[in-house]
């Protein structure tokens, strides 16, 4: 299956530990522009030193692509489920807010499995021996 080259939305499913359940995400692919800025962005300089801001930018860039979830993924005490689909009854049109505050490990998992791994090297077919 070759990679679509579009803006349509993409989607990925995690196990959440904490949970203990699938969660599915959907996201849109970054601009060749996006990616760049993310490498670019994973260490700065100032002045002597070197910092590491890995958490920082993939917080920003995996909220930048986060276009929503499958609904069941999170709820809100006293609330209950919410939704990212504006069609649904239980829509909260907070959600992305409420994910990158309290699941900010989620939307950076979003950003590490977009951004750094979703080019592996190709293993040689059939036995190497």
């Amino acid at each position: 299956m070759a990679r679509e080259l579009s803006n349509e939305q993409c989607e990925v499913t995690f196990f959440d530990r904490i949970s203990a359940t699938n969660m599915t995400l959907y996201y849109r692919l970054p601009t060749s522009s996006e990616r760049i800025k993310y490498t670019n962005s994973l260490v700065t300089r100032r002045m002597n030193k070197i910092e590491s801001t890995i958490g920082e930018t993939r917080a920003k860039a995996g909220a930048d692509i986060l276009m929503g979830f499958k609904e069941g993924a999170f709820a809100l005490p006293g609330r209950g489920v919410i939704s990212s689909e504006p069609a649904s009854p239980l829509y909260d049109p907070d959600w992305k807010e409420h994910v990158k505050t309290y699941a900010s490990d989620v939307v950076e998992m979003l950003a590490t499995h977009v951004f750094e791994s979703s080019l592996t090297a190709s293993e040689p077919e059939g036995d190497p021996s």
